[in-house]
């Protein structure tokens, strides 16, 4: 299994507006992964990533990640920075795209992409069934036999696109997941959270599984897992071989995190399992 990390966790660029003075525009939480086939399933879509699957030549390295058809598309929440390049992918092929209910139903109205692509490339639609109680469940990526994901209900804050509609609202399980992949070739598993904002029970229990883990940078502070283990701690002491994260870090900090056994994304990054 192949792993590539695309705009990584780094500010593309920075502008000022209403937010504030110095405000990054970020897309972070978007990768490839393949299986040495040629087949490819892209983890989220940002506007960066759909233009940089057109432009950038370096990706021609990795075969078949340039191609339209033979890639699909799985998103772990309806946020902006991961659904916001679908409609840069309009004049492609029918996108794959697997997500759950509340993802679907968020993109259909909140946020209506998939009627709009309905008339340009068209939508595959492939419903990844975590909703109601079903908290955890497997699936398979069409065209790619070796991989088996499991998605996993997280929580974390609504897009405020979603939080304002949702006032006073409980929020849905499938609003976000996590995603485990396991090669069934060689044994290998992946867990990657983009966006997760509190490491609770379940999670530890598959990060603790994994192999390979990708994670968003949570505050230092931050408590996970049993007992409230600062969250930090708790990734220090994972068995994983490869531990990284989408962070927002200058690049002369990479060496301290490597010394904690921790890599920052960048864009291009590889790892092969």
């Amino acid at each position: 299994m192949k792993i590539v990390i695309l705009r990584g966790g780094q500010a593309l660029r920075r502008r000022r507006d209403a937010a504030g003075p110095g405000t990054s525009t970020r897309e972070r939480g978007v990768l490839a992964l393949g299986n040495g086939s040629g087949r490819w399933v892209l983890v989220n879509m940002s506007p960066g990533v759909a233009h940089q699957l057109d432009s950038d030549l370096r990706l021609d390295s990795h075969l078949g990640l340039p191609e339209p058809e033979v890639r699909a598309v799985v998103l772990t929440d309806a946020q902006v920075d991961h659904v916001g390049g679908l409609l840069s992918l309009r004049d492609g092929a029918p996108i794959d795209l697997y997500a759950t209910p509340a993802v679907f139903e968020q993109l259909t109205t909140a946020l209506p992409v998939l009627p709009v692509l309905q008339h340009y490339c068209g939508v595959h639609w492939r419903v990844v069934p975590v909703a109601g109680d079903r908290r955890v469940a497997a699936f398979r990526v069409e065209g790619m036999p070796t991989l088996e994901f499991t998605a996993v209900a997280t929580q974390v804050p609504l897009p405020p696109h979603l939080a304002h509609q949702a006032a006073g609202e409980q929020p849905q399980v499938g609003d976000s997941i996590a995603l485990a992949v396991r090669d069934l070739a060689t044994g290998q598993r992946v867990f990657c959270a983009p966006g997760l904002a509190q490491i609770g029970a379940t999670e530890f229990d598959w990060m603790r599984e994994a192999d390979c883990l990708l994670l968003d940078h949570l505050p230092g502070d931050a408590a996970a897992g049993a007992g409230g283990q600062p969250w930090l701690d708790l990734l220090r002491g994972m068995p994983a071989r490869h531990k990284v994260l989408f962070a927002d870090q200058p690049a002369a900090t990479r060496d301290g995190w490597a010394e904690q056994g921790i890599a920052l994304a960048y864009d291009g990054m590889e790892i092969e399992l």
